[in-house]
């Protein structure tokens, strides 16, 4: 009994700990916001091996899982078998990880930016291009009866205040701070070489150690909650690992289907710059709702400057193949992993694009298909146990219209509450 007390006292305690700890981090965070992002920064920078370690193997993991279960099935007779399994499957999931960073970084980069720097060289030819194609289109428009001699005179005319030259020579200028500022992103890279190769040698660690790296901190866990608290968490992990990883990998997956076919397309029908344009398309792809816009809208602009009788081509290509990612290519890779709404999904990415940046654009969609699903799940224990319907559909038409000139808003204390809300569990609406 004193060991029950004792333990019970014990998480007490450490709730309130970490109750009081956490109002003291929130009201700190607030009052000294820029200093505290930057010694986050700082705990990041320290801390960012082993960040790249967790994320490369949290993506080597599921390749290193193949290899043990269907690749290297050694006999029973075998008895280095079970020793040998575990290094080969790391050292081949490592190696197909490394084959698919050396195709990148050795064949699409180089051409990616031997592709932006031929842009940026004849970016004058196709802004002149540009301005003739627009100037020809104004003078021979029928509806204008050639009263314009260029775009310049039909913008001034009508006091209109957009120069097209202008337009895109900003743009000219976009591209040359687009190309510095990756060059000193090259740069910054060059400096976190040492902290990903820590990383690699990290993430080694951590697929050998696997298990013996999830009961420790299952031990720990088991310490410091109850059964139900400990037994409820590890669910929930299982299920946010279910739910991120998935996505991830579906649109990692579904996002390289989408540049190749990007690539595919343009190359046939011979479009400017197919590979530049593909990487754009299938990078932005990743993110969920924006990323087709994100993509195509410079990508577009491009094609524009480079062959303007292109871009219309180029954006029925883009909408045709968005149609064949949304309707047939993502739900065959991706299936309904995250059971969200448009609105639900569009809303997450602002949100998580707006506190976290390009990252949160990614992660808001699993992020938020985990917290809908336990609003969910807790919302109908709730109702359960009101004995109320738990089918959403119940609840559009179960109360009667309200005379609101005769009648108050809110019930009156003696008005009883129409029979029709509490609805039994699993009863159609009656109307």
């Amino acid at each position: 009994m004193p060991s029950f007390k004792n333990q019970k006292y014990f998480q007490i305690a450490l709730y309130v700990f970490l109750t009081a700890a956490a109002i003291i981090l929130f009201t700190v965070l607030c009052l000294h916001l820029k200093e505290a992002g930057a010694f986050i920064g700082r705990i990041t920078a320290v801390f960012s091996p082993f960040i790249y370690g967790f994320i490369i193997a949290y993506l080597v993991n599921p390749i290193m899982k193949k290899f043990e279960k269907h690749v290297l099935r050694f006999p029973e007779s075998f008895r280095w078998g079970d020793k040998l399994r575990r290094p080969l499957s790391v050292t081949m999931g490592m190696i197909v990880f490394l084959l698919i960073l050396a195709i990148v970084v050795g064949l699409v980069i180089p051409q990616v930016a031997s592709s932006f720097k031929d842009l940026q060289a004849k970016i004058t030819d196709y802004v002149a291009a540009a301005q003739k194609l627009a100037d020809d289109f104004v003078r021979d428009f029928p509806l204008f009866n050639g009263q314009y001699e260029n775009l310049s005179e039909f913008l001034d005319v009508n006091e209109i205040s957009t120069d097209l030259q202008s337009v895109i020579a900003q743009f000219s200028n976009l591209l040359g701070s687009a190309a510095d500022y990756v060059i000193s992103y090259g740069t910054k890279f060059v400096v976190e070489v040492k902290n990903l190769l820590i990383g690699f040698i990290a993430a080694v660690y951590m697929l050998l150690a696997k298990e013996r790296l999830i009961s420790k901190l299952k031990k720990f866990l088991a310490a410091v909650l109850n059964k139900r608290h400990y037994v409820n968490l590890i669910y929930l992990l299982r299920f946010t690992d279910k739910t991120v990883g998935g996505f991830i990998y579906g649109k990692i997956i579904d996002s390289i289907i989408i540049g190749i076919l990007t690539f595919i397309v343009m190359s046939i029908t011979k479009m400017p710059f197919p590979l530049l344009i593909s990487v754009i398309v299938g990078i932005t792809n990743i993110i969920p709702f924006f990323g087709p816009f994100i993509g195509a809208i410079p990508s577009a602009f491009i094609v524009f400057i480079a062959d303007p009788g292109m871009t219309i081509w180029f954006l029925l290509m883009i909408l045709i193949i968005q149609l064949m990612d949304g309707n047939i290519i993502g739900p065959k890779i991706l299936g309904d992993s995250t059971g969200l709404t448009s609105l639900a999904v569009l809303v997450s990415i602002t949100i998580a694009g707006g506190l976290f940046g390009f990252a949160g654009m990614i992660l808001g969609v699993p992020a938020a298909a985990v917290l809908c699903a336990l609003t969910r799940q807790k919302t109908d224990a709730i109702l359960r146990a009101k004995k109320a319907s738990e089918n959403a559909e119940d609840y559009l038409h179960h109360l009667p219209e309200r005379d609101y000139d005769n009648e108050p808003i809110f019930l009156d204390k003696n008005e009883p509450v129409p029979d029709r809300f509490d609805l039994p569990h699993g009863e159609n609406k009656t109307e």
